[in-house]
């Protein structure tokens, strides 16, 4: 029994019932009061589950067919239609007897695996908002999702003693003390430290011997982002605090690939090097940027490697590391291909099912799948019509699945979802009106369409939107910049496809949205905590610039290079590239500027 600050005794392991719940113990005694609080009988903390009585004609469990296997555990072929929700206790149980099974193909081992070795150890911090109201699939999706982000903490634990090398010796010589003491738990340590070990063997990690070394640039890029980004990044989202948001464990890189190595170096320089200040010598940039490419291309050559081998091509780790670099990509100096990483982890997600089925299996990347969905999203309205990225599965399915996760895309973006959904409503329109056009035709209905999405933006109110409290006119005032950056981006996207005319009535009021936007934006940049969100805005300004005096391209491209400093990211930088090149053709239109895919959102 552990001691709590106040001398109060409490439990070393959950109660069964959150346990069952997925929730995060309180471990008080004699009963959780999580479990009171929602109504519910605590089972206790004993080491054997209690025995529930059964009402008559219902079983817990049924015996499973000659040669078939539990659903749970297979890589599914098609998409799921079913809600996000918590697993079953029936489903948990079997869950937990997954490292037993020996005949599971590669995929399904792999789902399994890896997310039992991020869920065998626990925290105990929970986010403020826990208990505000929400649906109850987006609650359950939110708690599953936060557990496992903080979880990511807790394996700092593991390596206090050893890397993958150490951890083998102690399996091998069954040290029951020794696995007991690495773990800091008498709860089966060597059983724990095996299922530990396969996961590393299933994903070929190396042993790392060279991250004991401080000096080592992988060790020093993870101290840079806990000590120069983390802090900046949370300070930013103070409105909206972000779960996926937490400092790195050091000891977590023993079990990330390579790839994810290289990536995080890579990350953090491109930062340090965007963050120096003006007139900073030229060649700390350039020592640096070197570095970049060389961890860069290490990078790449680890990516090859797991997508080469059918074990490692779907699991759960390559998906990561291909996002993890496909985001670090956008923030490179250099235009980077990163249209073929989007392409190749879309495949992949495919490969696994579909983006819905790969969230009920594994809920863990959730954090992971939101950027890719968003980079999609911001990426579509800086594309061509015609040339867009589709997400896994039909429009319909795609807004659904959105709106399921917006929760968690909010965060990064702090555009209202009203509008948000928009976004992707006219990213839609667009690409379905290009096709129509390629095939000389025109369809009425578009027009409609394009008006309704205009009459629906026009509709939003930024406030009654906002939040009321402290921050109610920083709220506001981000409605109302997202507001008429959408209702631009409707109007010059659609009216270059002639969707919408180009009418005076029309014209006035992309002028009127044009100057709420600079208005909005030159209050909003001076927010520290609104800053970090303005980058797709401050764009969607810069394309209506075309129709404007040179005093504003020239605020545009000024703060376009003062957010590159304050993010320490290339993409402002990029932007301001384009929109300059744009400027110079005299040729206003939202297609006259982004006649090929170009994303700015990182």
């Amino acid at each position: 029994m552990k001691q709590t600050e106040s001398g109060e005794g409490t439990a070393t392991r959950q109660c069964w019932e959150c346990l069952k719940r997925r929730l995060v113990c309180d471990h008080a005694l004699p009963h959780c009061k999580k479990c009171q609080k929602a109504g519910k009988e605590c089972p206790g903390y004993d080491d054997q589950k209690p025995l529930q009585w059964v009402e008559p004609g219902e079983v817990t469990s049924r015996r499973r067919k000659k040669n078939s296997l539990p659903p749970i555990y297979t890589a599914p072929t098609k998409e799921s239609t079913g809600r996000l929700t918590h697993r079953s206790a029936k489903d948990f149980e079997l869950h937990l007897l997954a490292s037993d099974i020996h005949d599971l193909d590669a995929p399904a081992l792999d789902v399994v695996e890896y997310e039992r070795a991020y869920t065998l150890w626990k925290s105990s911090n929970e986010p403020y908002w826990a208990d505000l109201a929400e649906e109850q699939d987006a609650k359950a999706m939110r708690e599953i999702v936060f557990q496992t982000a903080m979880n990511i903490q807790a394996i700092d634990q593991i390596f206090n003693l050893g890397n993958r090398d150490e951890i083998a010796d102690v399996v091998l010589r069954r040290d029951h003390k020794a696995a007991a003491d690495m773990l800091r738990s008498e709860n089966q340590p060597l059983k724990r430290l095996e299922r530990l070990l396969r996961i590393m063997k299933l994903h070929d990690l190396p042993s790392y011997d060279y991250l004991t070394n401080e000096t080592n640039e992988i060790v020093q890029a993870v101290q840079y982002y806990n000590l120069r980004i983390l802090p900046t990044v949370k300070a930013a989202g103070e409105l909206a605090p972000n779960p996926a948001v937490i400092m790195f464990p050091l000891r977590a890189l023993h079990i990330l690939p390579p790839a994810i190595h290289h990536t995080l170096v890579c990350l953090a320089l491109n930062h340090f090097v965007h963050s120096l200040p003006v007139g900073a010598a030229k060649t700390t940039a350039i020592e640096n940027r070197s570095k970049v490419y060389r961890h860069r291309g290490a990078a790449i050559q680890a990516l090859s490697h797991y997508v080469g081998k059918d074990k490692t091509r779907c699991s759960d780790l390559t998906i990561a590391s291909i996002l993890m670099f496909m985001s670090m990509e956008l923030q490179n100096p250099a235009m980077a291909d990163w249209r073929s990483h989007a392409s190749g982890l879309r495949r992949i997600i495919d490969m696994r099912g579909g983006f819905k089925s790969l969230l009920r299996q594994t809920p863990h990347l959730a954090p992971t799948l939101v950027v890719y969905i968003l980079i999609v999203i911001i990426a579509n309205t800086c594309s061509p019509s015609w040339d867009q990225i589709d997400l896994s599965g039909t429009p319909q399915e795609n807004a659904s699945d959105v709106k399921e996760l917006h929760l968690l895309i909010f965060p990064y973006t702090l555009c209202p979802p009203q509008l948000f959904f928009d976004i992707m409503k006219i990213n839609n329109l667009r690409a379905r009106a290009s096709a129509v056009l390629f095939a000389g035709e025109m369809d009425p209905n578009h027009a409609l369409d394009a008006q309704d999405l205009l009459t629906a933006i026009e509709a939003f109110s930024s406030k009654n939107w906002a939040q009321p409290g402290d921050h109610y006119d920083e709220w506001l005032r981000i409605g109302t910049v997202y507001q008429s950056a959408v209702a631009l981006y409707c109007t010059m996207s659609l009216q270059s496809l002639t969707i919408l005319p180009e009418t005076l009535e029309m014209n006035s009021m992309r002028s009127i949205h044009g100057d709420r936007l600079i208005e909005g934006l030159k209050a909003a940049i001076k927010s520290p905590r609104l800053v970090s969100f303005l980058i797709w805005p401050i764009v969607v300004a810069g394309v209506q610039a075309g129709y404007r005096d040179e005093a504003t391209r020239s605020w545009v491209g000024s703060q376009l290079s003062e957010l590159s400093r304050k993010l320490g990211t290339s993409s402002p930088l990029k932007a301001q590239a384009v929109l300059r090149r744009y400027w110079q053709k005299e040729e206003p239109g939202w297609d006259e500027c982004f006649d090929r895919p170009y994303v700015f959102v990182i």
